[in-house]
């Protein structure tokens, strides 16, 4: 029985993340929560790509599950004050997706809203300056593509381009280079 490419490439690319976060983090209790997120991520941006809608249920599923997570990991390590900076980034998110998507007029979709504040959570709990190294990096790839598909003649100005996979990677390039990037900013 052939299960296809799509199904394996999902299970490859949730491993790799998998296996990602555990180098990151270690036997950390942010370990769990961070691989939620690597699977509703990876179940999203596979949805938006192919449907160009992210469903809320699993945006709702993976925040009901690793929020609650990312609190128990900051007690156990006693760091209480990440829940804060955890609320603040997911604010800093909200807020900054909620103008863009006023501003855009349409451009953007309602679920890159809602996907926004779980982002912000996660970035927030590491640190609430990596809300704005994801959101960058999810913007520039997403312009790389949107250039590149504009330059190659498969889209247009005006072509709906699923940004929840841009948003998703955004998210995880900040877990990994956005301290480093805060302090070169810094350092300016």
């Amino acid at each position: 029985m052939d299960i296809g490419k799509e199904p394996l490439i999902l299970e490859l690319v949730t491993g790799l993340l998998f296996g990602l976060f555990a180098w990151k983090f270690g036997l950390d209790w942010a370990l769990p929560a961070y691989c939620v997120l690597a699977v509703g991520l990876v179940g999203l941006s596979w949805i938006d790509l192919k449907t160009k809608r992210l469903p809320r249920q699993i945006i709702y599923i993976t925040a009901a599950i690793g929020i609650p997570l990312l609190c128990i990991a900051a007690l156990a390590r006693h760091e209480p004050r990440r829940m804060w900076t955890m609320l603040l980034g997911a604010a800093i998110e909200l807020a900054f997706m909620g103008i863009v998507y006023i501003a855009s007029r349409g451009g953007m979709g309602d679920g890159d809203v809602r996907l926004s504040p779980l982002l912000g959570a996660y970035l927030g709990w590491l640190n609430p300056g990596f809300v704005a190294v994801g959101l960058f990096f999810g913007f520039l790839s997403g312009a790389i593509v949107g250039v590149s598909m504009m330059a190659a003649g498969k889209a247009g100005r005006k072509t709906a381009v699923p940004f929840g996979p841009f948003l998703a990677l955004g998210t995880i390039v900040a877990i990994f280079v956005g301290q480093p990037v805060i302090d070169a900013f810094m350092r300016r």
